[in-house]
């Protein structure tokens, strides 16, 4: 994606395609009489149109588009309300992660420092939702402290952290910042194929030198409209784009062909891919963040999922079964208490039917904590039958079961072997995706997982029991005792026994919820 400048904004706007639209109005009859309003020329084809038309009667441009001098002037006032940000984030203590026994062993031998450590991360943060108040992402402000945001003269200003929410995505700031005016949201959401710009302040790292860069501007084009299944957030109704943006642009704002928000920028797991939040999403949240009010999350304790091969294998799916599946359910949530199983199939909430995670998700999250029970109407076992799930408030932590976890995070099924030579007794691992999580990191079918912090198992609840058990400042809480950290993430070592026999010792380090936001409703 080309980095430019506004000066060169306009010769880039008029080259792009007509977007999709209403039909243009007819022609006026010749000699009729115009109304009186100011009259401007179309920039696609040169036609006199009227100003209070929205698409121009010749050719059928949308007249809202920018182009020419007034994107130049439209977007330079923009990149005013756009800033850098650079924060000061605390480092996750390793000892937090690992087992009580083994932090002992640790630190009796001194064989790791527990001192935990701090760094710098950098983002982008615009003006949104009214004077002094600045959107991000909320990743950034995760363990953050000592904000501040840069201006284009590389002027540090400090700023107050109002609260994020890692389940949106968004987060939000106060900085006493002259010049920058809130962004107006898009009249409507953009179309898939439609231009887009990503304004932002990119920093270089060069070994422990950060370089500030200016400004700068990325063309781009909406690749997709809601979208699910990045990890990128826990609910997912995101805008797909094709730009490349380089480090410290996460939380910039995604500005449409129009002038207006289209979104705020997640970042994306490769090149010529990146994630963004619709800019109608992002007011509910900024609304209650600048009361430094933490939203209240409904809670259900569902994972959904759209069906793909690894499920349809796991659970027997037909392949004209497209509806939400219920991937797994959390411990102790309301779901479970409800009697909802991993395997359902969702097909409609509230006696309303639903063909997508996203319209399933957006009817579970219109209920309220505490609000009457939810009917649902599900696919089980090629059977319909119905549960009604009690909404709750979304907790702290989401803790998974360990089986579901190491499903999840490795992107694989799991299968118990205790018959034939003991030798091959374990957990099998298939079903692997194709470039998936697990796939990357060195995982092949036919795998087993044979010992788990060196001792032998066979059988999930064994696998369950051991990791809750050897993590109990993790799982305590859900075995009845008192956790003694807030953080989900944990490790555990792991013996594999590859296909052709041969044993590996590989570190398993969880990665739902705290690394990877999970499709948890």
């Amino acid at each position: 994606m080309a980095l430019l400048s506004a000066g060169v904004v306009a010769g880039a706007l008029a080259g792009l395609p007509v977007p999709a639209g209403p039909a243009p109005p007819a022609l006026p009859p010749e000699g009729a009489a115009r109304p009186a309003t100011a009259q401007r020329i179309c920039p696609r084809c040169g036609y006199r149109c009227d100003g209070a038309w929205r698409h121009c009667a010749s050719c059928g441009w949308d007249l809202r588009t920018l182009t020419g001098p007034e994107a130049a002037r439209r977007l330079e006032a923009i990149s005013r309300s756009v800033v850098g940000l650079v924060v000061v984030k605390d480092d996750l203590n390793p000892k937090e992660l690992l087992p009580t026994d083994l932090q002992r062993l640790i630190t009796r031998y001194r064989l790791m420092d527990f001192k935990p450590g701090r760094h710098k991360a950098f983002a982008t943060a615009f003006s949104y939702g009214g004077p002094g108040l600045f959107v991000t992402s909320a990743r950034v402000l995760e363990r953050a402290s000592a904000p501040q945001v840069r201006t284009y003269n590389n002027r540090l200003v400090a700023a107050e952290i109002l609260g994020y929410d890692i389940p949106s995505g968004i987060g939000l700031l106060r900085a006493d910042l002259q010049g920058s005016a809130p962004l107006q949201p898009a009249e409507s959401e953009p179309a898939t194929g439609e231009g887009a710009w990503a304004i932002c302040y990119p920093v270089a790292m060069e070994e422990d030198l950060v370089h500030y860069l200016p400004q700068s501007l990325h063309r781009g084009r909406i690749t997709a409209t809601g979208q699910s299944g990045t990890s990128l957030v826990a609910f997912e109704n995101l805008l797909r784009t094709d730009h490349t943006l380089p480090g410290g642009c996460t939380g910039g704002p995604l500005i449409d062909l129009r002038g207006g928000l289209a979104g705020t920028l997640l970042g994306g797991p490769s090149p010529s891919l990146a994630y963004a939040v619709p800019a109608g999403d992002v007011g509910p949240m900024v609304e209650i963040m600048s009361h430094k009010t933490r939203p209240q999350r409904v809670y259900f304790g569902m994972g959904l999922v759209a069906p793909d091969d690894r499920q349809r294998a796991r659970f027997g799916l037909e392949p004209a079964v497209t509806q939400p599946l219920v991937a797994y359910v959390v411990p102790g949530s309301p779901a479970e208490s409800s009697g909802v199983r991993p395997g359902d199939i969702i097909l409609a909430v509230r006696g309303q039917k639903v063909a997508t995670v996203a319209e399933a998700g957006a009817r579970l999250l219109a209920a309220s904590p505490g609000s009457p029970p939810l009917g649902l109407t599900l696919l089980r076992a090629g059977q319909e039958t119905d549960a009604a799930v009690a909404p709750g408030t979304r907790p702290d932590r989401i803790l998974l079961d360990p089986v579901d976890e190491i499903r999840e995070a490795l992107q694989a099924n799991l299968v118990e072997v205790t018959t034939g030579p003991t030798s091959r007794h374990g957990l099998l691992i298939k079903d692997l995706v194709p470039g998936g999580r697990g796939a990357e990191a060195g995982y092949k079918n036919g795998d087993t997982i044979v010992r788990v912090y060196s001792r032998h198992v066979r059988r999930f609840d064994t696998f369950r029991d051991i990791i809750r058990s050897e993590n109990g400042h993790i799982f305590g809480e859900m075995d009845g005792q008192k956790g003694t950290v807030a953080s989900s993430a944990y490790i555990v070592p792991l013996e594999v026994r590859t296909e052709d026999g041969k044993p590996e010792r590989r570190t398993y380090f969880s990665l739902l919820p705290d690394l990877l936001a999970p499709p948890v409703y």
